[in-house]
């Protein structure tokens, strides 16, 4: 497995923690019990860390880490490298704020940041790096990718790529 499919793997990752996310902010009105609710939120928030995590680590410039700075070094493309340096430059960039609520809000606890169970939507700034990540992927690759979820042979396929741009559920 090349660094380009361990990052489109996580990009993969990251889109289903996106669309997740969103299903159970939808379902929230919908909780049976206080316990099925409180159980929402927390899922929410777990959620909402691990999609700060997931792109934080993405956007991590140290040598020995599964990165795009480690993807630009190592990594081997059909596209032009000047194009896939330029959509990563701009991953790294959208991500920025993403690491600063990693390193605040859920790594190191800046004082006065507390932990919450309010529902809260996805950050813009998540959401932005998301999209620039999935379109580097698609720089890297040469063309765009789909990205799809499906849970059982009954069940519609899920559109990720299409969901993360309407910011709702878009069936294949």
């Amino acid at each position: 497995m090349t660094i380009l499919d361990e990052i489109e793997t996580e990009t993969w990752h990251i889109l289903t923690s996106i669309y997740t996310h969103q299903r159970l902010m939808e379902g929230l009105t919908k909780a049976g019990t206080r316990y099925d609710l409180a159980n929402q939120l927390v899922a929410l928030n777990a959620l909402l860390e691990m999609l700060v995590i997931r792109i934080a680590r993405l956007a991590d410039k140290r040598k020995d880490a599964r990165s795009v700075s480690m993807l630009i070094k190592r990594g081997s493309f059909p596209a032009p490298a000047q194009a896939v340096k330029d959509a990563a430059d701009k991953f790294l960039l959208l991500a920025e704020p993403v690491v600063k609520m990693r390193h605040e809000r859920v790594a190191h606890m800046k004082p006065g940041v507390l932990s919450s169970y309010d529902p809260q939507d996805l950050p813009v700034e998540a959401l932005r790096a998301a999209e620039s990540l999935v379109n580097l992927i698609d720089i890297a690759r040469g063309q765009p990718l789909s990205y799809k979820y499906k849970v059982g042979s009954m069940e519609s396929v899920i559109d990720l790529r299409a969901s993360l741009t309407a910011g709702e559920l878009v069936t294949a």
